[in-house]
């Protein structure tokens, strides 16, 4: 499916249920991981910080 510019800009509310509901599952297609991920890489880098600063 190709987005186009016009569909960059459209806000939720403009959108018809069927497609923001198609959009939201698509979205969700990696469950939790990306945040499991970014928050153990933000605390290694916080870690990494205070380990080699002193």
């Amino acid at each position: 499916m190709k987005i186009s510019d016009q569909d960059l800009t459209r806000q939720d509310e403009d959108m018809d249920p069927v497609v923001f509901e198609a959009e939201e599952n698509r979205d969700h297609k990696f469950g939790n991981w990306p945040e499991l991920f970014g928050t153990l890489f933000t605390l290694f880098v916080i870690w990494l910080t205070f380990a080699f600063t002193g």
